[in-house]
């Protein structure tokens, strides 16, 4: 369900969560972000209360990651700062990735945006999308009535 190089897989045959959704008449994530240095990967999940999204976000203190609502969109935030004093000794190998990242991810479907909650917990954040309770796929029936 996430758009990456400017396609979305939530349309596709093949996608277990288009599957998914189209059974459960579920929540539409779509990842908007924009492609960085450092991209912290993510897992999103839907539950029948809520909707979950993960990223790995190692080395990076709470106050360096902001989580906001922007209309339609959760958008996540910071910097991962190295962890190396400037000028130090050569690397003769440098594998991990310092730098600013942003993650938007656009939540379609019947979710509660104002309840949004944030937890940082072992490197994991965990951004938690409660569902509205009238609209999580329940069926209901509208009275006709007569002018």
């Amino acid at each position: 369900m996430s758009r990456r190089h400017g396609r979305s897989h939530a349309g596709s045959a093949d996608d277990p969560a288009a599957a998914s959704q189209e059974r459960s008449g579920g929540v539409t994530l779509l990842d908007l972000s924009d492609e960085t240095g450092f991209r912290p990967l993510s897992d999103v999940t839907e539950a029948d209360d809520s909707v979950r999204i993960r990223l790995e976000l190692p080395g990076v203190p709470p106050a360096s990651v902001l989580v906001r609502v922007r209309g339609d969109c959760v958008e996540v935030s910071g910097e991962k700062v190295p962890d190396f004093p400037q000028g130090e000794a050569s690397f003769l190998c440098l594998e991990r990735i310092f730098g600013r990242f942003r993650r938007v991810f656009e939540v379609v479907g019947a979710v509660n945006l104002a309840q949004v909650s944030a937890r940082m917990r072992d490197g994991i954040l965990e951004v938690v999308i409660p569902k509205v309770r009238e609209r999580r796929g329940r069926e209901r029936r509208i009275p006709v009535t007569e002018d």
